[in-house]
């Protein structure tokens, strides 16, 4: 098959890659339709840590991409859910499908949990083919949604979901997003949705701001006015719950300035090892702060209804549509940031 291939820092090519094949009999083979780039794949395209897997040294060649769609054409003897010929979405990780935590429908917290697409432990599906292990609770049918929908769900949509809810939002309250990639503009939307009174929504790129607005939000400038604007804004009071979309290490620094005494913080952009948090803020202002890897599959009952029916709309996100045979600029464009680009859909 062919197939997007980590080959090193900022070096990922189309090339020939072996035919995925079944690993376990409650797997399923996809051919894989359409795929898009994540923001966390960056990381390994920059040569950075996610975990404790560095991608600057030797790592070894491996199929990227955690975000997919496809059709079923092969399945084990333990798959019942699906079968030949659906159309279905992924989610972006999974684990055994066999232990104790995946059976009660949490693979986040299987030991053999992993995303794919960062390393050749899980293929990833920026490829023709992926194997999918654990397909009944990995897999979700399509009906209902279009392709788009359908991607976003595989992780941003999910990952938005989660991130936003743990920071607590109140109906009538006040949010901050920090971080307006796809996972912020949604968690604004969210954010929205869910009764927030004032949507703060923060970000270096002018355009992202601009479509935050749009959404409802007050969209505002990282920098030095930031903080004594929010405070302004908000009678003196800070933002009840700031979630944080970007893992940048200027975001996850503005995270603690920014919420109020008692508030909450959440955190899902995938931090470098550097990075910190501010303990006096976080004791003195006495704040809830969570952070974690979003168990996509538990928020899919929440989000696909209000997606069918409308609710959640997440339009204009795929800035930008590439052939996966297109993928090394696709990525080169997505990590420029240039064009307006937003998300970039790959069709297989």
């Amino acid at each position: 098959m062919k197939a997007l291939v980590f080959n090193g820092p900022r070096d990922i090519r189309y090339e020939e890659y072996a035919d995925p094949e079944l690993r376990s009999p409650n797997s399923a083979i996809l051919q894989v339709s359409s795929c898009s780039i994540c923001g966390s794949d960056l990381h390994m395209y920059h040569g950075d840590a996610i975990g404790s897997t560095d991608y600057g040294g030797d790592a070894p060649k491996f199929c990227c991409g955690h975000e997919f769609v496809g059709e079923v054409v092969e399945v084990g003897r333990d798959v019942h859910t699906h079968k030949v010929g659906d159309k279905v979405l992924s989610a972006g990780g999974t684990g055994c499908g066999q232990c104790s935590a995946c059976r009660v429908g949490n693979p986040i917290g299987c030991v053999h949990s992993t995303a794919f697409g960062i390393g050749p432990g899980l293929q990833g599906g920026q490829a023709e083919l992926v194997n999918i292990p654990n397909a009944d609770l990995t897999l979700h049918s399509m009906d209902g949604l279009t392709v788009e929908q359908s991607l976003l769900l595989t992780d941003a949509m999910a990952t938005a979901y989660f991130g936003l809810t743990r920071a607590e939002p109140k109906p009538g309250g006040t949010v901050a997003v920090v971080g307006l990639g796809p996972i912020g503009l949604i968690g604004v939307e969210l954010a929205l949705l869910l009764g927030a009174a004032q949507v703060f929504a923060i970000d270096p790129v002018a355009e992202r701001r601009v479509m935050a607005e749009k959404l409802g939000a007050i969209a505002l400038e990282p920098g030095a006015e930031l903080i004594p604007t929010v405070r302004e804004m908000t009678g003196g009071r800070n933002v009840q719950s700031v979630f944080e979309a970007s893992g940048a290490s200027g975001a996850i620094a503005a995270v603690l300035p920014l919420v109020a005494h008692g508030g909450n913080v959440s955190f899902v952009g995938i931090p470098q090892p550097d990075d910190a948090l501010s303990m006096p803020l976080l004791m003195f202002k006495n704040v809830t702060a969570r952070g974690g890897i979003c168990n996509v599959t538990a928020t899919w009952p929440h989000l696909i209804p209000l997606v069918r029916d409308g609710r959640i709309k997440a339009t204009s996100l795929f800035s930008h549509e590439f052939g996966l045979d297109e993928g090394a600029e696709a990525y080169r464009l997505f990590d420029s940031r240039d064009d307006g680009v937003i998300k970039v859909r790959l069709d297989v």
